[in-house]
């Protein structure tokens, strides 16, 4: 993906190239940020991704760019709340559904984008908003820009893709040791390596930070996927690659994030490893 005229921090880029790999964006995307300038630049960068006309996407100078960049497509839509609640109004979803069946004007897609996702769409219009997600047009994506992905349904997180934005220490040391040693338990066709791994997450002062760097070295293998360097540790990200697909990368990716939360708070910490290797497990059969 091509970020010239971005000012991503390098995470963020790579996280953006990853999910871009394809020749089009998944049907739905969860930006998560604290900032929302970073968020709303992330979701401009991969609406011009998704309408450019040249080959090295996006271009920035193609007519489609130009329009995307000033907010000016007519198949981008940006969805801003209009009741004194500053929520979705039930009508505008319905509004949303109707439209997404009507062929694109220009390009060869539509793009919806939803700011403050999730602090503006009520439970009710997530519902409603879900019914399209469950089974979308093929030249639609949806973009959902929040600050806390965990207040939107889990119903349509399960749906999206997610991407948490946003500048990161590299792990150092024992810690990308430990976080190695997991994903190599991930990689392994033996549950007991995975176990016998994540005995590393029993210390809760380093367990946020070593599934940190968990979901790092998970992003090597997006990024060698996607033809990019891996940051981390490339002859990890390469086996990773060759042994996972990409939807499951990034499920697992945001499996890793959601735990890291979750050691944040007072949880019993051997029924928390046993449920996160239970998860990895899951996720990582999907080959």
């Amino acid at each position: 993906m091509n970020l010239n005229g971005f000012e991503f921090d390098k995470r963020t880029a790579d996280a953006l190239s990853a999910l871009a790999s394809g020749k089009r964006l998944p049907h739905a995307v969860v930006l998560e940020s604290h900032d929302d300038k970073a968020a709303d630049e992330a979701a401009r960068a991969l609406s011009m991704f998704a309408v450019c006309q040249s080959e090295n996407k996006p271009c920035g100078e193609c007519p489609q760019c130009q329009k995307a960049f000033n907010r000016a497509h007519a198949d981008i839509t940006y969805l801003k709340t209009t009741n004194k609640s500053k929520t979705y109004a039930i009508e505008q979803i319905r509004e949303v559904i109707s439209d997404v069946y009507i062929r694109p004007n220009e390009a060869d897609c539509k793009i919806y984008i939803f700011e403050h996702a999730d602090e503006c769409m009520t439970t009710v219009a997530q519902n409603a908003f879900l019914k399209v997600l469950e089974e979308p047009p093929q030249d639609v994506s949806f973009i959902l820009l929040c600050q806390n992905s965990r207040r939107l349904l889990p119903t349509i997180l399960s749906r999206c893709t997610l991407l948490r934005l946003g500048s990161e220490a590299p792990p150092e040391g024992d810690v990308l040791d430990r976080a190695e040693e997991i994903v190599n338990g991930i990689l392994s066709p033996r549950e007991y390596d995975l176990l016998l791994a994540l005995r590393a997450i029993f210390d809760k002062e380093r367990s946020g930070e070593i599934l940190g760097a968990v979901a790092l070295l998970l992003r090597d293998g997006l990024a060698v996927l996607s033809g990019a360097k891996a940051v981390q540790n490339h002859a990890l990200g390469t086996k990773i690659a060759a042994t996972l697909p990409r939807g499951v990368l990034l499920e697992l990716i945001s499996l890793t994030r959601d735990a890291q939360t979750k050691t944040k708070t007072n949880i019993n910490i051997n029924l928390f490893a046993t449920w996160l290797c239970g998860e990895y497990r899951r996720i990582s059969w999907q080959r």
